[in-house]
């Protein structure tokens, strides 16, 4: 007797298998993503909260700056360089004297000091400060301390021009930079309890906000921007400065260190700008770009993923850059040499750019 043959399911039945197999392989799926994005290694993480200082505990001297004090007259064997820039040249979060402009002191009086000059580096530089405002601080005080050179500090949010706040809240209204909040209602619950919830969550918020922050400091350089119009006019001021008083001038440019110092750094169009707005005013530039590229740049943030200032190893490597540099640039006294010849080994031309 032949087997009765079997009938198909009718189609509703068909559908419903169909979608139960889906849900299987889809909850399957997240099953196994979850269980990976668990034991998936976190990698290295850097805890830097109880390593440093607190800049605003620092005593301040009379000027108001966290540095020694300094007599606006100096000895026949002094040689004073003065350091003006905002809280990367600050050395926010660090102890003052870990602070590039500090250690430059350190390296320079010590490192083949053979004619026993004093370098004296006072650091002029305080947070949140601009281009034009560090312009006119050294136009106030760059005579009267009798400075032999001045180093520019220069952040790519430099552009920023404070005098018209309006601009920069509009352009921060058009890219806004989010504060990070957990979901709320079903999104909460599933958030707290699923690895790759949070993981998600979390790479879309940064996505967001790594978008509008790019946006925010491209709109920084546009050529209509007030601020980058002023900027530039400052640089040219300085430039005029530098050669009607005979005092060198070096600026020294800092990448943002809130992203990698890799080929895929966001801004390098933007230190392209800042290099010709430097050659324009006729002011050698030091970008420290490439001094970090090789880098993690979350071994150079002060909190690493909280806060994007320079640590102690960025301010010494901007430190080391910057040593090398003027040695080799002919702007100190002479007879100053680095030990066997390059105390840092390391090729450093007079322009260091990417």
């Amino acid at each position: 007797m032949m087997a009765e043959r079997l009938c198909p399911p009718p189609p509703r039945v068909r559908c419903v298998i169909r979608i139960a197999v889906s849900l299987a392989t889809v909850a399957a799926t997240l099953a196994v993503l979850e269980f990976a994005v668990r034991w998936m290694p976190a990698g290295p993480r850097y805890r830097a909260e109880t390593a440093y200082f607190n800049t605003s505990k620092m005593p301040l001297n009379s000027l108001g700056f966290h540095d020694y004090e300094y007599s606006p007259e100096k000895g026949p064997r002094v040689f004073r360089i003065m350091v003006v820039g905002d809280s990367f040249s600050d050395g926010a979060g660090l102890d003052f004297n870990d602070s590039y402009p500090k250690r430059l002191e350190r390296y320079l009086n010590t490192y083949g000091n053979d004619r026993k000059i004093t370098y004296e580096v006072m650091n002029m530089s305080w947070p949140g400060r601009s281009t034009p405002e560090e312009v006119r601080l050294l136009r106030e005080y760059a005579l009267h301390y009798h400075s032999d050179l001045v180093i520019l500090g220069y952040c790519i949010n430099d552009a920023e021009d404070l005098d018209t706040l309006d601009e920069i809240y509009a352009l921060k209204a058009r890219h806004p930079e989010l504060g990070f909040k957990k979901p709320s209602g079903w999104g909460r619950f599933v958030y707290d309890r699923s690895a790759l919830a949070r993981l998600v969550y979390r790479r879309v918020f940064n996505t967001i906000n790594n978008r509008c922050y790019r946006k925010y400091y491209k709109g920084l350089y546009r050529d209509e921007y007030q601020g980058w119009k002023k900027t530039r006019a400052a640089l040219m001021e300085l430039g005029t400065l530098s050669r009607a008083h005979g005092i060198p001038v070096e600026v020294l440019i800092f990448p943002l260190f809130s992203f990698s110092m890799g080929e895929d750094y966001p801004f390098r169009h933007i230190h392209n700008m800042v290099h010709r707005a430097c050659e324009e005013a006729g002011l050698p530039y030091i970008d420290l770009l490439q001094s970090y590229s090789k880098m993690n740049h979350i071994r150079l943030e002060y909190i690493p993923d909280k806060d994007p200032h320079p640590d102690e190893i960025a301010h010494r490597i901007a430190a080391e850059v910057l040593w090398r540099n003027l040695i080799r640039s002919g702007l100190l006294p002479g007879g100053l040499r680095s030990e066997r010849g390059l105390a840092f080994p390391g090729k450093c031309p007079r322009f260091i750019s990417d």
